[in-house]
This record gives structure tokens, C-alpha cells and sequence, in this order.
């Protein structure tokens, strides 16, 4: 009876994590000649592939030197998650390096002290157009849907950082730049439909073209800009917590006149579809790491006698023994008139008990459910015992 009582308590611990290898491959065009700048972004395009591969966090890019990355020798992060790389194939044709790479990647999910990952859940507005006569080149007046819907699903790939749940049909007309008290209940209410923290939206700022001399002997090429603003909001205050600017530009391969399908891989496999996918890629990266240490909240969407249940499961990767602790919001306006959200810690922890693929049952700590508690309230994954 005690050896089979000792055989059940080591079958309920968890297994070692082992590292293990996995590859990834990646290409990136030569822009004026700069070759080892293209080696650089396929090599990695091609750790970012094997990452994704691992089921892993777009956030351990970081553990790596980018200046290594256009060599064979790379370095990593002493004690980090990317223990090793090898490049196994590097080539170049018609202006293009593709690397192959492999590496061994740790995937405990612990890339914050004293907590798992958990994937943040996100809708998505597509991206407006911040002057129609930018798509008059090319015909791209349906450009912006196809941008959002890549960047929508860069996010449904990193599937370790993000639950994207859905890109709405059309652009939010909201400028988070300055939001009145009516935007802001908006995006709560958005945020309280859709079952989702945070909301992303932008807007392309330039799709500008232009000529680059090549000499006498030679054409001018064209060239083109791409710009976007990204905005992260925090569905449950209505505030924007993240405001960046990305831009490129780079060779425009089709002529002045042409008309381009916003949707061809003949646009989305030049050089100019590439940079714009590298630069989604980039901002979807920005905001993982932004958010991977970030305690989510959820709203109570059920109250029971003893129990009750958030919208949050195991699709985010909530587990049987987590807490989360009960807050109370509250906004304030500083003497510039910025606005503020401040969560105020009620110190009433709920353990998960029960997990579903998008929410789960709580029951409180000290088994007596606080009076006042309702539909609506929130609560956040503070403690993680697993």
C-alpha cells in the first residue's frame, strides 16, 4: 500500500522539461547591396521559424546577439532558454539569402520568476489608411485589409504569447492619441464582448514612392515606403498601453502604372512583401515581450453560491491551482489631462478548480465567498503554484 501510494504521488509530479532541437528556415532580400544586413534578418527569420516551431515565446529572439546572427558562431544569453544554434545551409540567389538553421531551445514556459506563460487574449481591429492617395500606385486601395489580416495572423502564429481571437471587419473610428471618456467605454465594452484583455489597432502612415538614381548606364529603380502606427489597449481600463512607429522602405519591382493584387504572392514574395511582413513581425515581437511577465485579468462572467468563473481556460494556459486575486479598478486624470488606470489589490485570492479551453471555475481560498462580488468584476492571475 505505501509503495503504491509513493508510485501515485510521483506520477502527480510534473516532468522534467528537457531541451530539445528544432529548425528553422528564413529569407531576406539584399537592399543596396548590403549583404551581410540580409544575413542578419534570414538568420533571424529562421530562429524566429524555429521558435514558433518549439511552441515557444517570440520573445526569446532577444535572448540572442543580433550582431552574431550574420555569422556561424552565435551568442546567446548565458542561462536563457536558446542554449545553442547551428547554421546548417546559407545561400544567395536573385538578391535573396535563405539560411537554415537548427536550435536547441528550453521550453519550460518560465520566462518570469515564479509564474508560467500564459498567452494574452487579443482582438483586432484592421489597420485604416491614413491618406487614401498613398494607394493610388500600384491600385492598393484594398492594401490595408491584407496588411491586417498578415499581422492578424503573425498573431495566431505566436500561439505561446497570443490568444487572437478575432479581427473585426472594419477599422475602430477611435484616435487612441486622443480618446474621449466615450472611446474609452467603447474599447471596455468591445473588450467585455469579445472576452478579450487587450485590443490592437493602428494605422498605415506611408506608402510613398520614389526614385533612386542608378547611374547612367542603368534604369532608376523605384522605391517605397511602408510605415504603420500600432496601438496595444488595455481592453479592461480603455487605455492605450503601448504607442510605436515602425517604417522601411525599400525597392518597389513593379512599374508606376502597374496594378499589383493586394492579396498576389507576386506582391508578398518581392522584396518590398517581404520587409513589410518582417516589419509585422517585428511589432507582433515588440508587444510579446512587452506583455510575457504581465499578470492577466480577466472579468467574472459567472457567480455562483461558492464558485465562480472567469473568462479565462486553458487555451491561455490557466491550470488547475492557479490564483487570481479579486481588484477593484479606478481611473484618475493627471494636471497634463492624462488618464490613468490604477487597480486596487482586495487580498481575496480564488483558486482555479476547474479548467475549460476558454474559462474556468474559482472557488475562494478560505471557502467563504465575499459579499458584493458580481458579474462584471475583475480578477487577476496573480499566483502560479504549478
Amino acid at each position: 500500500m505505501v509503495v503504491l501510494r509513493a508510485l501515485m504521488l510521483l506520477l502527480l509530479l510534473p516532468w522534467p522539461v528537457t531541451a530539445a532541437w528544432y529548425k528553422g528556415v528564413g529569407s531576406a532580400p539584399v537592399i543596396n547591396g548590403n549583404e551581410d544586413y540580409a544575413k542578419e534578418q534570414a538568420a533571424r527569420a529562421a530562429l524566429r521559424d524555429a521558435i514558433l516551431q518549439a511552441g515557444a515565446s517570440v520573445s526569446l529572439l532577444s535572448e540572442v546577439d543580433e550582431g552574431s546572427l550574420n555569422g556561424n558562431t552565435f551568442q546567446v544569453r548565458a542561462n536563457g532558454h536558446v542554449t545553442q544554434i547551428q547554421k546548417m545551409e546559407e545561400y544567395s540567389k536573385d538578391d535573396r539569402v535563405t539560411v537554415t538553421l537548427r536550435a536547441d531551445i528550453w521550453n519550460d514556459g518560465a520566462l518570469c520568476e515564479n509564474q508560467h506563460l500564459t498567452s494574452k487574449s487579443i482582438i483586432m481591429a484592421p489597420l485604416a489608411l491614413a491618406d487614401r492617395d498613398y494607394a493610388g500606385y500600384g491600385g492598393l486601395s484594398d492594401f490595408p485589409q491584407e496588411v491586417s489580416q498578415r499581422l492578424f495572423f503573425e498573431f495566431d502564429q505566436a500561439k505561446a504569447d497570443f490568444l487572437a481571437k478575432s479581427l473585426l471587419q472594419h477599422p475602430l473610428a477611435i484616435d487612441p492619441d486622443r480618446m474621449s471618456n466615450q472611446d474609452q467605454q467603447q474599447l471596455q465594452y468591445l473588450s467585455e464582448q469579445s472576452r478579450a484583455q487587450y485590443i490592437v489597432m493602428g494605422r498605415i502612415t506611408d506608402l510613398a514612392v520614389g526614385k533612386v538614381a542608378s547611374g547612367l548606364l542603368s534604369r532608376d529603380k523605384l522605391v517605397r515606403e511602408f510605415g504603420i502606427s500600432m496601438y496595444l489597449i488595455d481592453g479592461i481600463s480603455g487605455l492605450p498601453i503601448m504607442k510605436k512607429d515602425y517604417h522601411t522602405r525599400t525597392y518597389w519591382p513593379f512599374s508606376l502604372t502597374q496594378k499589383v493584387a493586394p492579396g498576389s504572392e507576386q506582391l508578398w514574395q518581392s522584396d518590398y512583401g517581404l520587409e513589410v511582413t518582417r516589419l509585422l513581425k517585428v511589432a507582433v515581437e515588440d508587444m510579446s515581450d512587452l506583455l510575457k511577465c504581465a499578470h492577466p485579468k480577466s472579468r467574472i462572467v459567472r457567480v455562483g453560491s461558492n464558485t465562480l468563473e472567469v473568462a479565462m481556460g486553458g487555451r491561455q494556459g490557466v491550470k488547475i491551482g492557479d490564483m487570481f486575486k479579486l481588484q477593484y479598478q479606478f481611473n484618475y486624470v493627471d494636471e497634463q489631462g492624462v488618464k490613468y488606470a490604477n487597480f486596487s489589490d482586495e487580498q481575496v485570492e480564488f483558486e482555479v478548480v476547474k479548467v475549460y479551453p476558454d474559462h474556468s471555475q474559482l472557488v475562494p481560498l478560505n471557502n467563504d465567498m465575499p459579499l458584493g462580488i458580481q458579474i462584471r468584476d475583475v480578477v487577476q492571475l496573480d499566483n502560479f503554484w504549478n
